[in-house]
């Protein structure tokens, strides 16, 4: 996905959810609905950041 920040582009992607259903059910203002179990992966922060112009490794 490409984004702009302050006319600096960038690239970044979304992190994978997953579902899983859990077999619950629960109720909230008087609708019921099954409950879900999400994960999410981690994402690979890149090595060289930049911060106010400035270039730096983690």
């Amino acid at each position: 996905m490409q984004l702009t920040y302050r006319g600096q582009s960038y690239e970044t992607s979304a992190p994978a959810v997953d579902a899983i259903s859990t077999g619950e059910t629960a109720t909230f203002m008087g609708r019921s609905y099954f409950r879900r179990q999400f994960t999410i992966t981690q994402r690979q922060q890149p090595a060289d950041l930049t911060y106010r112009g400035v270039r730096y490794t983690r």
